[in-house]
């Protein structure tokens, strides 16, 4: 081959090899985030935000887009510019009514401006179950209460999971150009 097309090759293999860190390094930025500030916080709005403030999170004016079927007591918005990108934290706490009697709903999600191909499969390997539903750019897990390691529920386990206290819905969504991450519990 001529010099200048091996020159070339090169020059994309090197690209190319510099293209995996950065997805990766997106990816571990936000799933770290996800589990330092809406993870190990077991669902606790409180302890979340102050999570997000110890990992130098700053205020931020972005508005979350809330379920009307919740009553959103407390809000707060964080974002974090890190090498991997613009990480963005919305948190709420807020009261579901229901026939039964009133939920406790603590929302978390994490969001970063890069896209992560290897998301839902992150995810799946992190809890040790596989996705509820079929799409592949979109996966959710139900999951007990609590810190630690998650405990994977089906769908018919959350009746018995709401009877003894709640249960958390997992979202993991990879985009053309973002990735999102959400902890949403559901307690008595």
């Amino acid at each position: 081959m001529p010099r200048p097309v091996i020159r070339s090759l090169a020059l994309a293999a090197a690209v190319g090899a510099l293209a995996v860190p950065m997805s990766a390094a997106a990816a571990d930025a936000a799933f770290d985030a996800f589990q330092t500030v809406c993870w190990a916080p077991a669902g606790d709005y409180v302890a979340s935000v102050k999570a997000a403030d110890a990992d130098g999170w700053k205020e931020t004016d972005i508005v979350a887009d809330t379920d009307n079927t919740i009553s959103i007591t407390d809000k707060a918005a964080r974002e974090k510019i890190t090498d991997a990108g613009r990480l963005t934290l919305l948190v709420t706490r807020g009261l579901r009514k229901t026939s039964t009697g009133d939920l406790k709903v603590n929302t978390c999600k994490v969001s970063i401006n890069k896209p992560d191909t290897a998301l839902i499969s992150d995810a799946s390997s992190w809890i040790g179950a596989p996705q509820d539903g079929g799409d592949p750019t979109l996966a959710a897990f139900y999951v007990k209460l609590g810190a630690g390691k998650p405990q994977h529920l089906t769908k018919a386990d959350l009746n018995a999971a709401m009877a003894a206290g709640g249960f958390t819905i997992l979202k993991f969504q990879q985009d053309p150009s973002s990735s999102i991450l959400v902890y949403q519990s559901y307690a008595k």
